[in-house]
């Protein structure tokens, strides 16, 4: 096959700004998208879980048959019009929902339980009670967990530049880290777009994106150092691509191995593990492309700024 061995000869980073200006509209869109459904606000425009808002957020399970519209007609004449109604797959195959709404009384949980009973039959259990389960945060808790996640990513995205540093040097971990803040925006941005739901489970998968990314950017750094003395009269773009030409076949394995679970996750998981999985696709399919097409032009352009790879560089006709 002609185009498969094209890709073990392309010219990966004869294109790097190629590369940039796709990666660029990619997060561009995604921004704009986070500025029009926030209002020109960017944090809010996130459909957010109820971990990172104060409200209520209800459980439940009808005996009879429901679509998500009929159930916003009920929820709607109680006078939540802004309630957030999701179905859910059901564990005893009856008509599960999930319904966000702001903080509730107990007045108001119990006359909205009764209009839902009355209209579906809300399932009951095993115990004698109904399939209806409430859970309330409060302000003080959603500012928690937003702070929390921010600390996490920031720690995380500290903790690989130091690791970068220290293993390969300071221009291995820009293009490291340039290429984590790409993965982490394409997304958000992604997230943004479809509306779907960040919860916690999306900032652990965010965290799990990150060190994806960075063990499939180490493999090209590696083999990158490994052929810095073997092609030391090369263009360092020309190493680059021999690196990357290397390490092809074992960064498609195992970002196939790595998706195939994802994908049935995403296809067969529960309403959580969806949502998790769903993040997992995105940053696993944009942390391959990372390493080749964000780190490595980025490691590039830093290195090629060096007297020595100028030099070969401009010997070779690619700078002037």
């Amino acid at each position: 096959m002609a185009w498969f061995r094209k890709i073990y000869s392309f010219d990966y980073m004869g294109h790097k700004y190629l590369w940039f200006t796709l990666s660029g509209t990619i997060i561009a869109i995604g921004l704009l998208s986070m500025f029009i459904r926030g209002g020109g606000n960017p944090v809010k425009g996130f459909n957010y879980g109820l971990e990172f808002k104060s409200g209520t957020r209800i459980e439940v399970t009808f005996v009879k048959p429901a679509t998500t519209a009929q159930v916003r007609v009920v929820v709607d004449g109680k006078g939540y019009s802004d309630a957030v109604i999701q179905q859910v797959q059901s564990k005893n195959g009856g008509s599960s929902f999930q319904i966000s709404t702001a903080s509730l009384t107990a007045d108001q949980q119990l006359a909205l339980k009764t209009a839902l009973d009355s209209s579906f039959r809300i399932a009951p259990t095993a115990n004698g009670g109904s399939d209806w389960n409430i859970n309330t945060v409060g302000a003080s808790f959603s500012r928690e967990v937003i702070t929390s996640s921010y600390k996490a990513i920031g720690i995380a995205l500290i903790l690989i530049l130091i690791y970068i540093s220290l293993r390969f040097s300071w221009k291995f971990a820009v293009g490291a880290i340039v290429a984590e803040f790409h993965d982490l925006f394409v997304v958000i941005g992604i997230y943004s777009l479809t509306g779907r739901v960040v919860t916690t489970d999306t900032i652990a998968a965010v965290l799990t994106i990150l060190g994806y990314s960075l063990y499939d950017t180490v493999i090209v750094f590696d083999r990158i150092r490994e052929n810095a003395p073997k092609m030391s009269r090369a263009p360092y773009g020309d190493m680059v691509n021999r690196s990357i030409w290397e390490t092809l076949t074992r960064s498609m394995n195992t970002t196939l191995m790595t998706l195939i679970p994802v994908v049935c996750l995403l296809l067969f998981g529960g309403a959580t593990l969806k949502d998790f999985a769903f993040a997992l696709l995105v940053g696993v399919a944009s942390g391959a492309y990372s390493s080749i097409f964000v780190a490595s032009p980025v490691l590039t352009i830093l290195k090629e700024r060096e007297t020595k790879y100028r030099k070969l560089a401009v010997k070779a006709g690619e700078l002037s």
